[in-house]
């Protein structure tokens, strides 16, 4: 049975690659790319003892260094990490809102690799000892881009963010996060 599974997974690798490899040929984007997004995630480590996920929304523009290589990258988004059913009762769930910037290389014409820091505020006081509204955030992210059309792409990726701790009864708030966005150059 793993067999025939991982066999069925490096088919459809092989079938999306190819095709967002063909696609890239009609991709005729340049300049600064946008691209807004959906964002979700599973916390872990400490985080995880007392929430189990995020969801948010984020807006990115990638300002071209090489062309087609590298880009500098700004984002900005909206992230609420939800409080586990058992500590509902003494904390609320996290609403973040990070900046970040970085880079992010294109090893192929389709796949990259990106990473990014900044700040994230915290919108609401948790039930906590005294804390911070504000702590430093880490994001590296790998990914890969589906092109549509001359001008608009799919971006997809997986990234591991840390945020540095808000409360002091607190550690880091890191999770594992799923990006998913629509992307265009004007």
């Amino acid at each position: 049975m793993k067999t025939i599974n991982l066999l069925i997974l490096l088919v459809v690798t092989l079938c999306i690659h190819q095709t967002a490899r063909s696609q890239s040929q009609i991709f005729k984007g340049t300049g600064v790319r946008y691209s807004a997004g959906i964002e979700t995630g599973l916390a872990t480590g400490y985080l995880a003892t007392k929430y189990e996920g995020t969801l948010g929304v984020s807006a990115q523009a990638e300002f071209p260094i090489v062309e087609g290589d590298l880009y500098s990258t700004l984002n900005a988004g909206f992230n609420n990490i939800f409080t586990t059913a058992t500590y509902a009762h003494l904390v609320d769930d996290l609403h973040l809102v990070p900046f970040k910037a970085g880079l992010k290389y294109f090893y192929r014409s389709n796949l990259y690799l990106q990473s990014e820091i900044g700040f994230s505020f915290l919108l609401n006081k948790a039930k906590c000892v005294e804390g911070k509204n504000a702590a430093f955030v880490y994001a590296p992210q790998v990914g890969m881009i589906f092109y549509l059309h001359e001008k608009d792409y799919i971006d997809a990726g997986v990234r591991f963010e840390s945020n540095s701790k808000f409360y002091k009864c607190d550690h880091n708030n890191n999770f594992i996060g799923f990006r998913i966005a629509w992307g265009f150059t004007l």
